[in-house]
Formats: C-alpha cells, sequence, structure tokens
C-alpha cells in the first residue's frame, strides 16, 4: 500500500485541533495526500492561511463551500468524521512522516514506470541510465529544499565559529593545496567554492591543478574526482606518477631511470595506489554528466574536491542551434558553481585565457579578469579567480635544454572572501611540478630561479602528512 487514508485524516485533524501545527502543515504539497479530497482539504486550509484567517472546522467549511467543492470532499458530516479521528495533536509530527514516506513511495513507482515507458525513445543506453539517475536524484532531493529562515537563526553558529577560530586557527581551514602561500590567502579550498585557473596553453595551468589534487590527496587524505577533457587517464597518470617521485618524465617514457629513480617511483606508486583519485577522460562531457558522476561517487565513495580540464572543452545539451559559444559557456560555468554549492564541494575549473593577451608588452602582458576566454559569466560566477602569468622569453641564451622551467608569477585576481595578491612558484618542466621556491632545492636537489617575490598575507599554513585512503 502507497497511502494510508487514516494517517492523511490524522494530519488534517491535528491542524484543526490545534492551529502551532499550521507551520509544517503549509510546506505539504499536495501530493504528499493520495485522496483527493484531502488534496482539495489542504488547498483549502492554505489558502485560509494566506488570509490569516484562523483554521477550524467553520472556516474550513465556509472556504469550501464558497468554491463549490464542500460536497466533492464529503460535506460537513465528512469534515466532522475527520476531527474525530484522533482526540489531541500530539502524534502529529509522527502522522507527516508516514504521509512524506507514502510520498516518496509513490514518486518512486511512478519513476519506475517513467523509465520502463523512455526505454523504448532512448536513443542508446547512457540516455537511458542518465534519465533514470535524474529521475531517482530528484526524488532524493525533493525533501532537501530550503525555506526562509531569519538572518538571526544563523548567528549563533557565526560566533561560535569565531570562537572556534579565535581557539584553534586551523579549525576551519578547507582542503589544502600544498602550497603554503596560497593556502594562507584563501584559507584552503572552501566547500562550495568555484575556484577558476586561467593560463594561455602549455603554460602549465594542467600541471598546477593537478599539483593541487595530488597533495590534496596525498597530504589531506581528500577524495577527489579529476574530468580531463584533454588528456587521457594514462598521461594523467603518468604526470602524477613522475612529479609525486620527482623523476623527470622524459627519462621514465624514454627508459632513462636510474636505479634511485626507480625507486623513487616505486614509493609513489605506493603512495598513489592508495589514494583516493577518480579519473574520467571522456571528451566533450556535459555539466549535467559531470553533476551525475559526481553524486554517485558522492553516495557511493564520498567527494571533498572535484577538478575539471577544462571549460572550453565541455559539451552542451542545448538543442538551441542559435545559442552562441558565449552563451554555452555561461551555462556550463554557471552550472559547475550551482554543483559546487549542492554537493558542498570545492569545485577547480581550468580555462583558456583569450589570444589578445599575447600582444600586450611589459605589464601589461599580465592576465586579467577581462582575458578570460568567451565569457564574462565565468568572473561572475567564480568565487576565486587565479591566473598563472609566466613571463616571455628575452633572450635567446634562454632557450635551451631547461627552458621548460620558469618562475611563474600566480596572480589572484578574484577571492570572494580574501585578498587578491599575487605569488611566486618555481615551475620545473621536467617534472611537471610547481613548487614553492624555498622547497625546490630540498626536494629536488634544484635551485629555484632568484628574486622570488611574494605578497605580505598571514602566517603560512604547516603541511602535515597524514596517511592515504583508497584509490579506484
Amino acid at each position: 500500500m502507497l497511502h494510508n487514508i487514516e494517517a492523511e485524516q490524522a494530519v488534517i485533524a491535528a491542524v484543526l485541533l490545534d492551529n502551532d501545527c499550521l507551520e509544517t502543515f503549509t510546506r505539504l504539497q499536495p501530493s504528499h495526500f493520495y485522496s483527493p479530497a484531502h488534496k482539495t482539504i489542504h488547498e483549502a486550509i492554505c489558502y485560509l492561511t494566506t488570509k490569516n484567517t484562523p483554521v477550524d472546522l467553520v472556516t474550513l467549511s465556509e472556504r469550501l463551500k464558497a468554491i463549490g467543492k464542500l460536497d466533492a470532499v464529503g460535506g460537513n458530516d465528512y469534515l466532522t468524521n475527520i476531527m474525530d479521528v484522533i482526540p489531541s495533536a500530539v502524534n502529529f509530527k509522527h502522522y507527516v512522516a508516514i504521509l512524506k514516506k507514502n510520498q516518496t513511495l509513490r514518486r518512486l513507482a511512478s519513476a519506475a514506470a517513467n523509465i520502463t515507458q523512455s526505454l523504448e525513445n532512448a536513443e542508446d543506453e547512457h540516455d537511458a541510465l542518465q534519465n533514470a539517475e535524474k529521475l531517482i536524484f530528484d526524488i532524493s532531493r525533493e525533501d532537501e529544499k530550503k525555506e526562509l529562515t531569519k538572518l538571526a537563526a544563523e548567528l549563533p553558529t557565526v560566533l561560535d565559529n569565531y570562537d572556534l577560530v579565535a581557539r584553534d586557527p586551523s579549525a576551519l581551514r578547507g582542503i589544502k593545496t600544498g602550497f603554503d602561500t596560497l593556502d594562507s590567502i584563501t584559507n584552503g579550498l572552501q566547500k562550495g567554492n568555484l575556484i577558476i585557473i586561467g593560463a594561455r596553453p602549455s603554460v602549465g595551468k594542467t600541471s598546477f591543478a593537478l599539483n593541487i589534487v595530488l597533495n590534496a590527496a596525498l597530504k589531506s587524505k581528500a577524495k577527489v574526482a579529476v574530468f580531463s577533457l584533454e588528456m587521457s587517464k594514462r598521461e594523467l597518470a603518468n604526470r602524477a606518477l613522475c612529479s609525486v617521485a620527482k623523476v623527470s618524465l622524459t627519462h621514465a617514457t624514454r627508459g632513462k631511470l636510474t636505479p634511485e629513480e626507480w625507486s623513487r617511483l616505486w614509493d609513489a606508486n605506493a603512495k598513489l595506489q592508495k589514494a583516493s583519485i577518480y579519473v574520467d577522460d571522456t571528451g566533450s562531457i556535459t555539466p549535467e554528466e559531470i553533476m551525475r558522476k559526481c553524486m554517485r561517487l558522492q553516495r557511493e565513495h564520498g567527494l571533498d574536491l572535484v577538478m575539471i580540464d577544462y571549460l572550453g572543452l565541455m559539451g552542451t545539451k542545448s538543442t538551441n542551434r542559435n545559442e552562441s559559444r558565449q552563451d554555452q559557456v555561461a551555462t556550463n560555468s554557471r552550472m559547475m558553481k550551482n554543483m559546487a554549492k549542492e554537493l558542498d564541494i570545492p569545485v577547480i575549473l581550468l580555462s583558456q585565457l583569450n589570444r589578445g593577451i599575447e600582444a600586450r608588452k611589459g605589464a601589461d602582458s599580465e592576465p586579467m579578469l577581462s582575458d578570460l576566454r568567451e565569457s564574462g559569466a565565468i568572473e561572475q560566477d567564480a568565487d576565486i579567480v587565479m591566473f598563472i602569468h609566466k613571463p616571455k622569453t628575452e633572450t635567446v641564451s634562454e632557450q635551451n635544454e631547461h627552458s621548460r622551467d620558469y618562475e611563474a608569477k600566480i596572480i589572484v585576481a578574484k577571492n570572494r572572501n580574501g585578498p587578491t595578491p599575487y605569488f611566486k612558484l618555481q615551475f620545473i618542466g621536467e617534472l611537471t611540478t610547481f613548487m614553492d621556491p624555498d622547497k625546490v632545492s630540498k626536494e629536488t636537489g634544484v635551485s629555484a630561479a632568484p628574486s622570488v617575490v611574494t605578497v605580505s598575507a598571514p602566517e603560512a599554513l604547516p603541511i602535515q602528512d597524514s596517511s592515504i585512503s583508497d584509490i579506484f
């Protein structure tokens, strides 16, 4: 049985007996009631509350009579009988829970029928699966819709957080990126934030984002999903392994590894085998598909961070041929921000910059928010926007085998909840790795570029080693 008439009567009776139940009752939907008569009564009671009219047997009867539906619900006799179902409203919440449970079961039954019917029109199994998962997910989210609440209700929590941070500065830090200055500026990657990393091609935005992912997974035990629309899973695995091992990618792919480098590779392999890093290399994947896969991953294994490489390669489900590319990018950007909020996780989204930046000289050659490619909506949706700036090579002597190494200027162009400074990182091309300059010599034996400039920022967050979680 997917309905309970007695529970529906009890809910209505409780409201007629005690108007303190009205706030909860009016949040119910007509679909919570199975009986058509009870749907009509629910709508009539909700109408009375909008008019600030007390709800009782008399006012309800008058409202039903005014809209010509009193006889349809069974007349005054039926309303009177409902009043006799329960002696008091003490168990009202229990009756409401029964209605919600039955409504969910009815929606599941309807979804099952819809899924079965849609199989006949599905173009392939992926469309059928996506439709089925969306229907089920919509049901699971039904009870999560937020209501208007007074701001005052949030103030105690905010004050408690201030007190907590005063006693323990690390209490509310987000996921550590592994870069001390960046962690100081952002206080870690915060839940619900959309973080844009922008750069021109071949500057290292994939490497930078992957370094953050690896640091989060290995040092903070974060569960991370990586959507690579440009590189294959194997290419990402190559980079990840060599980056963690601090081994030259060129040496590894050309069979020129030393015994010591082999040892570091095996150590890195052992760490990555235990890390919760999930990779999808579907080309032109749509935001809907990304969100569906992330929801499933979060439900089955947990999810703390998402990286998408990159926005310009994302597909769209729009069938509007007149929709511009700019509109498509804006829609995709907005959906990724919504995903960050709904899943309550930080989302790192990579983006190309406009080609016009290459024609600028001097200080003007540094990226700006207006350089974000194809859509100003990216700037609007993002909580943090970072640019990787690679100084232009000026002399022939710099064109050598180490030309891939350079001192990168990381420009925080937007930070919704903090400062917007810049800082510098050393990029080690052979390792496809960005590093804090003061750690380069210690960890790789390579000398960092001189004259590293940083800005004043809060004290850098300590990076702590921790155990590793599972990988799939």
